[in-house]
């Protein structure tokens, strides 16, 4: 039996090829410990099945070692160092090649079909085997909308539902691996969709997606995505930028336009808000008052709110103006091209765009026609009710967020009365899946317009625990204008130079370091029990002492009971008194969400810090060198 072995550049990584029998197979390890299992690795067309009779014509070894830059990411500088191996198959006249990248932080195959003409994938076999070893799956549950929870998964159930990429699966010793695929959009092949069977459940299959009722089509020469297993610590896996490397370069040649940065976001706390032009004037204040890039005009202003005159008002204070339209008004290329070049001329910086709710070979071209036309008339976009992002920050870096995740928006519908929405458990596990595949607009921060079962501090860490390159700030801008972490929000960046994990775990806590030039922003959050965030300080420069300012959960306050402002419906009082009463005898160690306490003192090198954290609560601190 043919095997072919392929290590990353430092040997940690290994991807193995198999040829048996004609059927090819892989696996991927790291350190010694599966990642990936051994996997089928085959597709079937509409006149060849490439899953059997494989016959090797050559094999072809290469190296990549380049760097890049993204002008809106997590961090400066992107490394593209792998080593790669083509296998060339050919059957009934027809020719397959199978591609493996070992990467330092992980590994990934995909097939290729060559040749020129129309060619129909019915069925593809790649799968993701489940290690022995695994502890745990954080899976999610495939909806189009990809607005669900991630719970760990026991291996026995996996047969049951179809799941979304990505998968986090618990290898045990403190390895992980991250299941994804990349890139998605770049080709239009479509989303892929993992399950598997009730006689091998940990065998996760890729699938097409459940709305793509067609064999997919492509012109040959045409590859599938990349399936991808980002592998090792916590760390590696939300600093990895594997995926990208997976993706094709960038299409905008001019960068200049491209601006990460906060918006004020009315739609949240006050939903017909954009159709109000003087409110909409009120935002953009707020925005300028707090420093923030943009404000968002969201869906309703057609007819309503007069858009260059929004403009032309929000440049006199400095800010961007973005603004909101439906998937269905920008389907047919002509009429989207003659809306994005009236939206330019108007000065308008991005578009929101919204309602894909689609994986479909169709659907996904749609993103791609939207990303070109968006870059010839220069505006930024942000996807929203869409599919995950695929590493595809490299290719259409003008993208600067998805949707793809359940956030903050859920708060409406689930907050007076029902649990279920985007709790603190939630949060925690998000930066681990979903959003290390790419930027996530769960638009964070909600103090006090809706009830999150989360402290302050917890709200304002997600701007720092989560990347959105267009950060959503949602509440109210009485309310924020007025709140002691104010000055952290007007401070905080919407990217990065340098990310680091400095402590996870799925579903219970993260602390994180974020730098932007020489300035570091730290920030922790807990779910379900209150802990003691440990933090040592030897990420920082020997060469600089710092100021730090810390923004923390005052623990000395009581816990306080105040209905939403602005919830939706209003909550039924006496059902409300007798909540809240049963919960305050249950959570009577717990701290009063809204109290905030904030200190400042110098950190060094190598210094030790602790900072204890409320039952679901957080902290943000700033560290600025003194220079």
């Amino acid at each position: 039996m043919p095997v072919f072995k392929l290590n990353s550049p430092n040997k940690r990584v290994t991807v193995t090829l198999y040829l048996e029998n004609g059927c090819l197979a892989y696996k991927t390890d790291v350190d010694g410990h599966e990642a990936v299992a051994r996997s089928p690795l085959g597709l079937i067309t509409d006149s060849v099945d490439f899953t059997s009779g494989l016959r090797l014509k050559g094999e072809a070894r290469t190296m990549i070692n380049y760097t890049y830059r993204i002008p809106a990411f997590k961090k400066a500088d992107c490394t593209d160092h792998a080593h790669c191996i083509a296998l060339t198959f050919e059957k009934d006249g027809k020719e397959l090649v199978a591609e493996a990248r070992a990467y330092d932080d992980g590994g990934a195959v995909r097939l290729t079909l060559t040749g020129a003409g129309k060619v129909e994938i019915a069925r593809e076999v790649t799968g993701f085997g489940l290690p022995e070893s695994a502890i745990d799956l954080y899976a999610q549950k495939h909806l189009f909308s990809y607005e669900d929870h991630y719970h760990p998964v026991a291996r026995e159930d996996l047969w049951q539902n179809p799941y979304a990429f990505p998968a986090l699966a618990s290898l045990g010793g403190g390895y992980w691996a991250l299941y994804a695929e990349a890139p998605v959009y770049s080709n239009g092949y479509g989303g892929g969709i993992l399950l598997s069977s009730r006689e091998d459940p940990s065998l996760l299959v890729v699938h097409r997606a459940p709305d793509q009722l067609t064999n997919i089509v492509g012109e040959l020469p045409f590859s599938t995505p990349w399936r991808a297993a980002i592998t090792g610590s916590l760390n590696n896996i939300v600093a990895s930028n594997l995926l990208e490397n997976l993706n094709p370069p960038s299409i905008v040649k001019n960068e200049d336009y491209i601006k990460p940065g906060k918006l004020a976001w009315s739609w949240m706390v006050e939903n017909y808000s954009a159709g109000d032009p003087k409110r909409m004037r009120e935002y953009v204040d707020y925005a300028a008052a707090m420093g923030y890039e943009y404000s968002l005009v969201d869906g309703g202003w057609p007819g309503k709110t007069d858009i260059p005159e929004l403009v032309a008002y929000a440049q006199k204070k400095k800010v961007g103006i973005w603004i909101w339209e439906h998937s269905a008004a920008v389907r047919d290329p002509n009429e989207a091209e003659e809306k994005l070049k009236l939206w330019a001329s108007w000065g308008v910086a991005g578009i929101k765009i919204d309602f894909f709710e689609s994986d479909c070979q169709t659907r996904i071209l749609q993103y791609k026609m939207l990303a070109e036309l968006a870059d010839k008339y220069r505006l930024m976009l942000n996807f929203h009710g869409c599919s995950k992002p695929t590493g595809s920050s490299r290719v259409w870096p003008h993208v600067l967020t998805y949707e793809g995740v359940m956030g903050g928006e859920y708060l409406q519908n689930f907050s007076t009365y029902l649990p279920g929405g985007p709790d603190a458990a939630h949060n925690c596990t998000l930066p681990f899946t979903r959003n290390a595949v790419g930027p996530m607009d769960y638009t964070p921060v909600i103090y006090k317009s809706y009830l999150t079962g989360t402290t302050d501090v917890h709200q304002t860490a997600l701007t720092v625990i989560f990347t959105s390159y267009a950060m959503h700030i949602a509440e109210k801008p009485e309310i924020v204008l007025e709140h002691p972490c104010r000055p952290f929000l007007s401070k905080v960046p919407a990217s990065w130079d340098e990310t680091i994990v400095l402590e996870g775990m799925p579903a219970s806590f993260i602390t994180m370091a974020r730098r932007k030039g020489d300035d570091w922003y730290i920030a922790g959050i807990c779910a379900r029990r209150p802990r003691n965030a440990q933090l040592k300080f030897d990420f920082l420069n020997r060469r600089f002492d710092y100021q730090a300012e810390l923004y923390a959960d005052d623990l000395s306050a009581d816990r306080t009971f105040d209905h939403a402002v602005g919830a939706l419906p209003p909550p039924d009082e006496k059902l409300c008194a007798e909540m809240m009463a049963s919960f305050s005898r249950k959570c009577a160690h717990q701290h009063d969400l809204h109290a905030v306490r904030t200190d400042k003192f110098p950190v060094k090198f190598g210094d030790d810090f602790s900072i204890p954290l409320s039952v679901n609560g957080g902290f943000v601190l700033h560290l600025t060198p003194q220079k």
